[in-house]
């Protein structure tokens, strides 16, 4: 004989599954917004530019620079041109 739910089941089971999209949807929301951040420096080039005092949009510019020789998007030499560059524009 098969049983139905009663009403207390399904407000149960509703915030469960109400409270698992909830979660489901906070993560998906980090990681979207984790992936719209500038791309971190390593430790190193974050102290040299503190110690020089470079400008948050320059800062900005040389990470998502670091970034893409990091992904193998330009060679280490054209890394080193552009970064010269926007240093000597800074």
């Amino acid at each position: 004989m098969m049983q139905t739910m009663g009403w207390v089941q399904w407000v149960t089971w509703s915030a469960g599954v109400l409270a698992f999209a909830v979660v489901i949807g906070l993560v998906i929301r980090g990681v979207v917004r984790a992936g719209r951040r500038a791309p971190e420096q390593p430790s190193a080039a974050a102290r040299v530019a503190r110690e020089a005092q470079l400008s948050p949009a320059l800062q900005a510019q040389l990470a998502a620079l670091n970034q893409r020789k990091d992904d193998g998007q330009i060679s280490e030499a054209e890394y080193e041109q552009l970064r010269a560059m926007l240093l000597r524009n800074a």
